[in-house]
């Protein structure tokens, strides 16, 4: 009866979205950030949900529904390789993926895998600066792994005259004085290899509340984080939170897969536009999904962002 009710209110929550008018004939671009919980080496024994082959072969059958696929805490090369593999194996020839390299230093790599229908005109990588260490919090430290960005320029059509920059991360998560820096170095990065007058996306696990209380807080982290990542970015080409421009003050937390108005909200689709525009991606509709399952009864410790945006040229 309990995991009745848990698979309940998941769909209920998983329809929970805002989606104004659309065209009809206007086409789209959907996508998901998905941290899914796959430790790495000792550390795997902590995973909160069990059955790690199972869950990589339901996670690629769910993710492969989108059109770019941004994943966090994908650790170990089995798990890059099942939920690639899988994905690969429904979209055919429209596969590319990108995913977090190694560092010297460091045991596993940051973790991040992206994965998209459309290709690759460029690639690149960073490797955070900053991020907490064994000797200050143990086998728990984020210093264990190469946890940082990557980055893919898409080509959505036209020859490659559409692109789009798509931005994956996890940022730090067991030092909050820390963020602030990987803030800076992200912000960094993206203004070097982003370019200034196509769309930009950021999605992934910034471990950064943004609840209305810290949206509202000039000085809270949230704010922080907005005000870097718009400094990479031209004038008026500032970079939009889709939920609540989308959901306005809903609580959207993906930290507890139970429901949407507990936990906290730290998992993020952000969105930049030109200014003037080529082309522009406006939000359509965003969600939230925490992936039920009658085995695992969730698919992770997190819930998945998944946002459809119009490309309007």
């Amino acid at each position: 009866m309990r995991l009745s009710l848990y698979v309940c209110l998941s769909l209920a929550v998983g329809l929970l979205q805002a989606s104004p008018a659309m065209a009809e004939d206007a086409p789209t671009l959907t996508a998901i950030s998905y941290n899914v919980q796959f430790l790495p080496g000792p550390a795997a024994a902590m995973n909160e949900r069990k059955e790690p082959e199972y869950r990589a072969q339901r996670i690629a059958e769910e993710v492969a529904k989108f059109d770019l696929v941004a994943l966090q805490e994908v650790f170990d090369q089995r798990w890059v390789d099942a939920i690639a593999n899988g994905v690969q194996a429904i979209w055919g020839d429209r596969f590319h993926k990108l995913a977090s390299p190694m560092a010297e230093g460091h045991n596993y790599t940051g973790g991040c895998l992206l994965l998209s229908k459309y290709p690759f005109v460029a690639t690149n990588t960073l490797v955070f600066e900053h991020f907490s260490k064994p000797e200050d919090f143990g086998f728990r430290a984020d210093g264990f792994a190469a946890k940082g960005v990557i980055h893919a320029r898409v080509a959505l059509g036209d020859g490659g005259m559409s692109t789009i920059d798509v931005f994956v991360t996890h940022l730090e998560a067991r030092d909050d004085g820390l963020r602030p820096a990987q803030y800076g170095e992200m912000a960094a990065f993206i203004q070097s290899v982003a370019d200034p007058s196509r769309p930009a996306l950021i999605l992934g696990d910034l471990n950064t509340r943004g609840m209305l209380e810290e949206r509202n807080d000039p000085a809270s982290q949230y704010s922080v984080m907005m005000k870097a990542f718009n400094g990479a970015r031209p004038e008026g080409a500032a970079f939009q939170d889709v939920w609540p421009t989308l959901m306005g003050n809903a609580h959207g937390g993906t930290s507890d897969q139970e429901s949407t108005e507990t936990g906290k909200r730290i998992d993020y689709i952000l969105l930049s536009n030109p200014n003037p525009p080529t082309f522009q991606l406006k939000p359509h509709s965003i969600r939230i999904d925490p992936y039920a399952d009658p085995k695992t009864v969730y698919l992770s410790d997190h819930s998945a962002v998944i946002a459809e945006l119009v490309i309007a040229k």
